[in-house]
Formats: structure tokens, sequence, C-alpha cells
């Protein structure tokens, strides 16, 4: 057999579970990038050498004119087999040697390396269970992101492992792991070279937070405002930058992760109304709705890379405030770059209400969350710390820094009703 598929985890471990379906030495594996897999499956094919040799395509897709080839081979009788689960492929269903399915009737998402691997059960070479039972169902929950809901952080650390060991380590550790334990375990050496790699990848991330411009897309939109979005140069922990960068700023409807070397873009989300897939298609790319990429165009340069230079990144918040902390009902104090502050708090009708620039806004919001979210992306705020928002008060009320230290609560209603007064 002859294996043509994708160069991430996903991909890479079809190439596993073919190898333990009909033996490593029966199985030649080729792993592609979306820019090669058209002309590589097309020479492949074209071989009179090849001709006998089934040709298997997983977790990646290849264009009208190669699908038409392969065509031919399979009306000629060959065996032509592609597994894939990315909505963007579904029209190969079209075909008898087409398989793609995105998810369960239901529900449960599905990954190019659950798919090969019920496709070789039913063949009858696979027996459902055992490690390589569970060791698929890590790389469809990291596939699928479902890891992050369901907080499996095994499925995290297959994909750091498989990024971290030596090019063919991985595939060679696993297959020899997979023969013959009942269980899917990391061994000693893997545990302690993923904790130096997770204590690497929180300051790396912290780094990259303090970089993060934000702006916004004018060409998508979300509800009645475009999208804001995060735009970050990284090199390396592209899906768990995403990931963190998402959670931690819940204001941004996605992350843009730059990677100016290797001409790439990649698209993180958290919410099901953004679909990062759709987003990566206008520039020639794909993927998962939470999890996408793309070549590097001008047209993307234009849009990610000269805003990520051109503005300023918006602060992190404080951290371990006692004063001006968040959901404080008689006020939390944000800034920006434009020394604009924004006061939130809870008026007496229960609802979170602004006074930005010392001027009351119209907007009101249920809970303290949507409004910081509101805040931040209308005005690229970020929470002062105790230290500058009571020198912020004292300047303002006229009283000395200590009795404004003293007296908190009373100085920020004393400030507000000063404002409400004006």
């Amino acid at each position: 057999m002859k294996l043509f598929s994708h160069n991430d985890l996903d991909g890479k471990s079809c190439g596993i579970v073919a190898m333990l379906a009909i033996g490593e030495e029966n199985v030649e594996t080729f792993y592609c990038s979306h820019e090669n897999i058209n002309r590589r499956v097309a020479n492949y094919i074209q071989l009179e050498q090849h001709k006998n040799t089934p040709v298997y395509i997983t977790d990646i897709a290849v264009n009208d004119e190669v699908a038409r080839q392969l065509e031919e081979e399979f009306e000629d009788g060959r065996e032509i087999q592609l597994i894939d689960h990315h909505v963007t492929a579904d029209h190969f269903n079209g075909y008898e040697w087409g398989f793609v399915e995105a998810k369960k009737e239901d529900g449960k998402l599905t990954s190019a390396t659950s798919l090969l691997y019920e496709h070789f059960i039913e063949k009858g070479l696979l027996k459902d269970g055992g490690a390589l039972k569970e060791f698929v169902e890590l790389v469809r929950q990291y596939d699928t992101w479902e890891w992050f809901e369901n907080e499996n952080e095994d499925a995290k650390r297959l994909n750091d492992l498989f990024f971290l060991l030596p090019q063919g380590q991985f595939e060679k550790d696993m297959i020899e792991r997979l023969k013959t334990e009942e269980h899917f375990r990391f061994s000693q050496t893997e545990e302690t070279i993923l904790q130096l790699e997770e204590d690497s990848r929180k300051a790396y991330i912290k780094k990259k937070q303090r970089q993060m411009a934000e702006t916004w897309d004018s060409v998508y939109e979300t509800g009645s405002e475009p999208y804001r979005i995060g735009i970050v140069h990284a090199e390396s922990h592209h899906s768990e930058l995403g990931n963190e960068l998402n959670r931690e700023n819940p204001h941004l409807d996605l992350i843009v992760i730059l990677n100016i070397g290797g001409k790439r873009a990649g698209f993180r989300t958290i919410y099901d109304h953004v679909d990062v897939s759709k987003y990566a298609a206008q520039f020639g790319g794909g993927g998962h709705p939470k999890a996408s990429g793309c070549t590097l165009t001008p047209e993307g340069f234009q849009r990610f890379v000269l805003p990520a230079f051109e503005i300023p990144p918006r602060r992190p918040d404080a951290h371990d405030n006692e004063q001006n902390v968040k959901e404080n009902e008689k006020g939390t104090i944000f800034i920006n770059h434009k020394k604009e502050s924004t006061i939130v708090f809870r008026d007496s009708d229960q609802q979170w209400k602004l006074i930005h620039h010392h001027q009351p806004a119209s907007e009101t919001f249920s809970d303290f969350q949507s409004a910081e979210n509101y805040v931040k992306r209308q005005y690229s705020s970020w929470l002062l710390n105790d230290d500058k928002a009571v020198e912020y008060l004292s300047n303002r009320l006229h009283v000395p820094f200590e009795e404004t230290s003293a007296n908190y609560s009373e100085m920020l209603d004393r400030f507000r009703s000063h404002l409400n007064k004006a």
C-alpha cells in the first residue's frame, strides 16, 4: 500500500494505524502538505511500476484534476481509497472510492485516524480495543479540540511529543508500544521531556501575550460588528498558543498566528459563531472550524502583518490586585494607550454600566464579563494595577494617596458621584 497522508499528528497516526493493520513492510508512507499533495499523488500514479499498488489518501484532499486521474485508475481496477474528515472534502463522497465523515450521527466528531481505524476493523485487519484504541481516541480528541472541552491533557501532550521527538522516532516508538501494551501510557523519559516542554511553553506564551496586537477585521462580521482579532508572530507552539490566547482574551473572536519564516498563517477560535475554516478559505487555506491555516498570501500580508507592526499591543491585565479588582460593584478601572479610563460598575438596577473618558456610556450589560469584553474590544483597555488605580482617584479627587488607598471603596463612590453631577 502507498499511503499519502497529512504531515500532522492525525495524518501521521494514519500511517501508524495502517502499519499495525497490514504490517510495516507492506506500507510505504508519504506525508504531505497542502502545497505538495497534488503533485506527489499525480506523479506516483502515473508511474508504470506502481500500477498494481493500492493507493490510500488520508486526512488531506486532492484537487479536481488529480481526483479525475484517481477515478480513471479506479475504473481500470486499481484499489483507491480516500478517507477524510474535513467538511471541505465532502464532495469526495460522490466517488465510490471516497469516504468523508466529519461527525457521526450522534454528533461525535471524527478524525482521519479514527475513520481509518474503523475502516480496518470492518475489513477484519484490526481488533477494536487495547492501547491502540486509546491512542486513536487521544488523536481524535486533539485533532477535533475536544481535549480542551474535556480537559484531556494527555491528548495535548501526545501532540507535544509528536513534535518533540526526532522525525521517525515518534512513529517507531508508538508502533512498538501499541503492538504489545494493553493501555496507552507515556514512558518516564517522555514524561520528563513533556514537563520540560511545558515549563518552556508557559514562558513562551506569556511573552507572546505581551506582543499580541488587536484590531478589527472589517471583511468578516459577528452580529452587527466586524471580527475583533488578535495577531501574534510565533514560530512554535501554535495550537497551545492559540488556545491559551483565546482563553485569556475572550473579547477576541479569533487569534491569527503568523510564521513569517514559513510564510504561514494559523487561525484559532473557541467560539461556535466563528468558523476559521471558512476564514482561512479566503486565503486558499482550510482546516477545522476552530483551528485552520493557510499560506501567507500578499493579501494576508496586508491584512495581518502590517497591522501587527503598526498597532501597539494591549497590555496584560494587572495581577494580584486587592483593590482594583474585577466584578467590584462599586467600580473597576481600566485604561488604554490613549490614557482613556473606563470604569465598569453595577448600578441600582443591577445592570453593569460604563463611564468612559469621564462620560457615561449608553450601553448596559447583564454581567461583568460582557462589560469587560466590550471595554477591551472597543477601547483596547486593560485592568489598572492597584497603585495606579489609587493614584488615578487621588489625582482626580485631590485627596492624598494614603487617604485614598485607606478608603478606596468610598473614593470610588465619590468619584462616580462627581462624574454624574458633571
